[in-house]
C-alpha cells in the first residue's frame, strides 16, 4: 500500500537530461575559457599583437586585393580587436560570472527545479550584452551577436518546453 503523504518524485525526461548535459559542457567550457583568459590577460602584449595585425593588413593591401567592403571589414575588425584587448579582463570576468550562473541554472534544472530555468535564461540574455557593452556595435559584433542569440534562444525555448516537468 502506498503512503499518501509521500511525495512522488517525477522522473526527468531524457530530452531534458540531454539538454542539461549539453549545457554542462558549454558552461564548463565557458568557465575554463574565461579562466584561461583571465590568467593570460596580463601576459599579452597589446602593441606586439597590433603590430602583427597591421603587418597582415599591409600584406593584404600589397597583394592587390582592394575593395571598399574588404577595407571596411578590416578596419572594423581592427577596432574590435583593439577594444577587446582594452577590456579583456572585464569581458573575461563578466563571462566567467555568467557561465557559472548558467551552470548553476543547468544543475538546478537537472534536479527538476524551475528556478534553474530563470537563472539560465538570465545568464544567457546577459551574455549577449557583454560584447556590445564593451566593444560596441560593428559588423563583426552584430554577426556574432546574431549567431549567439540564435543558439541561446533555441536552448531557452527547448528548456521552456520542459518546464512542465520542473517544480
Amino acid at each position: 500500500m502506498e503512503n499518501p503523504f509521500e511525495e512522488k518524485q517525477m522522473k526527468r525526461p531524457t530530452f531534458l537530461t540531454v539538454l542539461c548535459i549539453l549545457t554542462f559542457i558549454g558552461s564548463g567550457w565557458g568557465i575554463l575559457s574565461e579562466l584561461f583568459s583571465l590568467i593570460t590577460a596580463g601576459m599579452m602584449n597589446q602593441s606586439v599583437q597590433m603590430e602583427q595585425y597591421s603587418q597582415a593588413m599591409d600584406q593584404l593591401a600589397d597583394s592587390g586585393v582592394s575593395s571598399s567592403f574588404l577595407s571596411g571589414l578590416l578596419s572594423s575588425s581592427q577596432e574590435v580587436i583593439q577594444a577587446s584587448m582594452m577590456y579583456r579582463t572585464q569581458i573575461a570576468v563578466c563571462g566567467l560570472i555568467l557561465s557559472v550562473i548558467s551552470l548553476i541554472g543547468a544543475v538546478l534544472m537537472f534536479r527538476l527545479k524551475r528556478i534553474g530555468f530563470y537563472f539560465y535564461t538570465a545568464a544567457q540574455v546577459l551574455m549577449l550584452g557583454i560584447t556590445p557593452i564593451f566593444i560596441g556595435f560593428s559588423l563583426i559584433t552584430i554577426t556574432s551577436l546574431i549567431f549567439s542569440a540564435i543558439f541561446a534562444l533555441l536552448f531557452i525555448i527547448l528548456y521552456a518546453v520542459n518546464l512542465k516537468y520542473m517544480k
